[in-house]
């Protein structure tokens, strides 16, 4: 048996697939040596899962060519960032409400070195943030959010996805080095959360195939003597074929209750 989760955000398609627990008749010694193998794995697998949801969170709520990617520096280093950058979110949101866009963020801040900036300061902001879409909205983007903010340079670039569903984006991202103990981003309230994942506990004949509407794009496989594990990640072209399976997927993981009480009691028999 194995775990297979699925994910669908946007049109980004991802899988995971693997199988858990300890082998029948393991002993003791062998099952400390799996751990010990599997530590960086595990490693491995969070970092993976940690870029994931960021691309999800990007899929789910940003668009390229629309949105943006921003950053901003400072001409000295400031009292508290953090009040500089709320004054900024304050400021901003009602400069993009006379646009008609609804403020809405992925923020990063970094103390990196910046070579192609006017500036010593190293502590910047990184963000990803709604923009608008028609001929001349980039430039009113840029104007709009170098008046909300006082402190020094702004950058203003196209979101692109670069046909890797933002992984890029998401990579640079999650380096960026940050103050110890903070989170590595922050986001605003009004974000669309990632849709739900839909696990199944599978025969590994049955798992792992790429669903209707989907084209695969990566597909990575690792085995070892203890198990193994998949990650696939596609494009979602055909929507019709792809939610007709979706909803399928969603019933076999979650039944309705009658059909759950029905399990237990046969269980129970």
């Amino acid at each position: 048996m194995v775990i297979q989760k699925e994910e669908a955000n946007g049109q980004l398609y991802q899988l995971s697939l693997f199988t858990t627990g300890f082998l029948p008749g393991q002993s003791p010694r062998q099952r400390a040596r799996r751990r010990q193998q599997t530590d960086a794995a595990k490693r491995a697998i969070n970092a993976r899962a940690q870029r994931w949801r960021l691309m999800q969170l990007l899929n789910a709520n940003f668009e390229p060519g629309r949105d943006l990617f921003v950053c901003l520096t400072y001409r000295e280093l400031p009292a508290n960032e953090g009040r500089a950058l709320e004054g900024f979110h304050r400021r901003v949101r009602r400069a993009l409400e006379k646009h008609g866009v609804e403020h809405g963020y992925i923020a990063v801040t970094s103390t990196h070195e910046l070579p192609e900036a006017e500036t010593d300061v190293r502590l910047h902001h990184h963000l990803v943030m709604h923009g608008a879409a028609g001929a001349g909205a980039w430039e009113a983007m840029r104007d709009c959010i170098a008046a909300c903010w006082p402190h020094g340079a702004v950058d203003v670039r196209p979101l692109r996805d670069g046909d890797d569903f933002y992984e890029s984006t998401a990579r640079y991202l999650l380096d960026q080095p940050t103050a110890k103990g903070a989170r590595k981003y922050s986001t605003s309230r009004n974000l669309r959360p990632p849709n739900e994942p839909v696990r199944l506990r599978l025969p590994e004949s049955a798992a792992g195939e790429a669903p209707p509407g989907v084209k695969v794009v990566e597909d990575t496989r690792h085995t070892n003597e203890y198990g193994h594990y998949r990650y696939l990640v596609g494009r979602i072209y055909d929507r019709r074929a792809f939610d007709a399976y979706w909803e399928r997927q969603r019933k076999r993981a979650a039944p309705d209750p009658w059909e759950r009480l029905r399990r237990r009691r046969y269980r129970l028999e």
